[in-house]
C-alpha cells in the first residue's frame, strides 16, 4: 500500500519487541506506515471497521477495537491488550483518542496505559509527521474532522513526494499513576515533533 500511494518512509529508532507503543495520530496513513515496521497489534476505535478497505484489513489483522460509547469497553480493551502483550507482540495505541491535523498533539487519554503500568511492560513513545511537495498536508494527508474517506483517498493519491517520518523513542521510567504517565509521554512525543528540523506540517 505504501508503494501504491508512493509514500516514502524515513524512520529513526527501533520498534520495541514488546510492550506498549504510544504515538500521535494524523490518520489512516499512520497505520500503514507503522504496520510496515514489524508484526504488531493496533488498538483503534470501533468506528474504523466501517472504513472501506482499511477497516477490513485492520479487523483481519487482529486489531483491538475499542468502543468508547460503552462504559465497560475500557475493561474489555485492557484485557485484550494484556493478552496481545502476553504473546510477545508490541501493541500500538493512539492515546489522543482521535486523529488531528497535526498542528499540535492532543492530550493523551490515560485509561489504557494502566494495564502496561500494572504489568511492568515498557511504554515507548513514537512520533509521526508528513511532508510533501504538493497538496496540503493538513487536509490531503491528515484524516480528521469531517473528511469523507473516498474523496480524501483520491486527494492523497495526487500528493507528490510524500514522506512519512516516524521517530521511535526510548521507553522512559514512568510512575504507576497513569495520568502522570500520560503527561510524560505526551511531552516526549510533542518534544520529538518540535525537535525535527523539517516542520511536521507544511
Amino acid at each position: 500500500m505504501l508503494r501504491a500511494l508512493e509514500v516514502r518512509v524515513e524512520t529513526s529508532g527501533k520498534m520495541p519487541a514488546e510492550g506498549l507503543v504510544v504515538c500521535n495520530h494524523l490518520g489512516y496513513v499512520d497505520v500503514i506506515v507503522i504496520a510496515a515496521q514489524t508484526p504488531l497489534v493496533f488498538v483503534a476505535k470501533s468506528d474504523v471497521r466501517k472504513w472501506p478497505v482499511i477497516g477490513r484489513l485492520l479487523k483481519s489483522a487482529g486489531t483491538i477495537l475499542a468502543d468508547r460509547n460503552r462504559r465497560l469497553s475500557a475493561t474489555n480493551t485492557a484485557e485484550e491488550i494484556f493478552s496481545a502483550m502476553g504473546k510477545g507482540l508490541p501493541v500500538v495505541l493512539f492515546p489522543e483518542g482521535t486523529s488531528s491535523d497535526g498542528s499540535s498533539v492532543l492530550p493523551f487519554k490515560p485509561t489504557l496505559l494502566q494495564i502496561a503500568l500494572d504489568t511492568g511492560k515498557s511504554i515507548t513513545p513514537a512520533a509521526i509527521a508528513y511532508t510533501a511537495s504538493s497538496g496540503d498536508v493538513k487536509n490531503d494527508v491528515c484524516y480528521w474532522g469531517d473528511h469523507a474517506f473516498v474523496s480524501h483517498l483520491f486527494r492523497l493519491a495526487k500528493i507528490r513526494n510524500l514522506t512519512a517520518r516516524l521517530v521511535i523513542g526510548e521507553a522512559p521510567d514512568l510512575p504507576n499513576d497513569r495520568k502522570i504517565a500520560a503527561r510524560v509521554l505526551h511531552d516526549e512525543v510533542s518534544g520529538t515533533l518540535r525537535s525535527q528540523e523539517t516542520p511536521s506540517i507544511e
